[in-house]
């Protein structure tokens, strides 16, 4: 994380004040633009080699040089190609089984190390493609420049862990002149990083040795008692270090006037699995949900017209989650974690289709409450296919058992 290195920390502060007195003499695109880019490269530098950015940047430049072309010709021969193209590369990149399929030589170019790219913010860089591209086809980009693109893709703030936003919305902040609403912008930005900074210096610190290791608590309790008692603790530490990380990106980012989205809503006082999504990691669940849980069913639903829609929908629920469990990890408990989400996620649709809850129940506050936990409870019991890998898993239900 760029925020707990000082020494990153000082820069990124040198670079708001000057970003901030230019800004009120200079109002010109260009301008601002370069200074960002200019800062987004002297930070990222700090965890990325340079020529995993010479990479990205010329891969970027394709990237932006292809939506252009859709813009003006809509083709899904070659969007298709493109996106097979861009998310193979990052599969072959960050998943080993598929680096064995692929054949040896053409695997050894990749592992060049001057041709090979860190995996450090790939995934996050990966979606911003996707977007651009997508949209592009489907011509909902008002404007395009290749500046602001780029900035859109390196934007120091959300370059390692989100939040993802739009290119609209990237474009619109970093043209927008309206000098009281961005004051208000940047002293809003001070206090969420803050915020931030409570959560992720003073709070983690609190409960990330038992939130990582059950086996601390075992001299204490039971190993069932440890386990709970641990997975408690790590549903505090895994939302208040992303959620803390989130509203330092965001907050730095009001600092630079661009009004980056929102990425957690109270999560854990979800009364369902679909809410929690809607809740956790907003934009992320955004993105699956508009490129991934749509595409899915609508292909569903012409490859397999007889089937019920229930089944259609509980299938595309499924087959987003693993995607969305694989994208978090290579290794297989990323899959279960996936998969867990996506079980909990069919199961509260049946639950809302078929048990015909009455209004006066649903509406009841005992019944909201134990709604409430039952999510926690449910989402808790899922990091812990989060965190240990199998082989761990496996101990510790041995030790559960035996």
């Amino acid at each position: 994380m760029f925020f707990n290195d000082y020494i990153v920390f000082i820069y990124i502060a040198i670079f708001v004040v000057i970003y901030n007195l230019v800004k009120v003499f200079v109002k010109t695109r260009a301008i601002k633009n370069v200074l960002i880019v200019f800062a987004s490269l002297l930070v990222l530098l700090t965890v990325v080699k340079e020529h995993s950015l010479i990479i990205i940047s010329i891969l970027s430049l394709l990237v932006y040089a292809i939506g252009l072309i859709l813009q003006k010709k809509k083709s899904a021969i070659l969007l298709t190609g493109v996106l097979v193209f861009v998310i193979g590369l990052f599969c072959i990149r960050n998943y080993p089984f598929v680096q064995d399929i692929i054949s040896g030589s053409i695997l050894s170019l990749i592992n060049e190390p001057v041709l090979s790219v860190q995996k450090v913010g790939l995934s996050y860089i990966l979606f911003r493609f996707v977007h651009w591209l997508i949209e592009s086809y489907r011509r909902t980009i008002h404007t395009s420049d290749f500046f602001t693109f780029l900035n859109y893709i390196f934007f120091f703030p959300n370059f390692l862990a989100g939040p993802i936003d739009t290119y609209n919305n990237f474009h619109y902040w970093i043209g927008n002149t309206h000098f009281k609403y961005l004051r208000s912008l940047f002293f809003a930005g001070i206090s969420r990083i803050f915020i931030g900074g409570v959560k992720t210096l003073l709070i983690v610190p609190i409960v990330i040795d038992y939130a990582l290791d059950y086996t601390i608590l075992l001299p204490d309790f039971s190993p069932l008692t440890a386990l709970f008692l641990s997975l408690l603790a790590y549903s505090a530490y895994i939302y208040f270090d992303f959620s803390g990380y989130s509203d330092i990106a965001i907050g730095t980012a009001y600092l630079i006037g661009i009004k980056t989205p929102e990425n957690f809503n109270n999560p854990y006082f979800s009364s369902n699995l679909s809410v929690f999504w809607k809740r956790w990691h907003i934009t992320f669940s955004n993105f699956l949900f508009a490129y991934v849980f749509k595409p899915t069913l609508s292909l569903l639903n012409r490859i397999l017209p007889g089937l019920p829609r229930i089944s259609i929908t509980i299938s595309a629920y499924m087959i987003t989650f693993f995607i969305c469990g694989l994208w978090h990890g290579e290794t297989i408990n990323f899959v279960y974690w996936g998969l867990w989400h996506g079980m909990g996620v069919s199961i509260g649709k049946l639950w809302i289709l078929y048990a015909k809850i009455p209004e006066r129940i649903s509406a009841n506050i005992i019944y909201k409450a134990a709604s409430i936990l039952l999510t926690f409870l449910f989402v808790t019991f899922g990091w812990m296919f989060f965190h240990y890998s199998h082989i761990e898993l496996i101990e510790i239900f041995n030790n559960l058992l035996f």
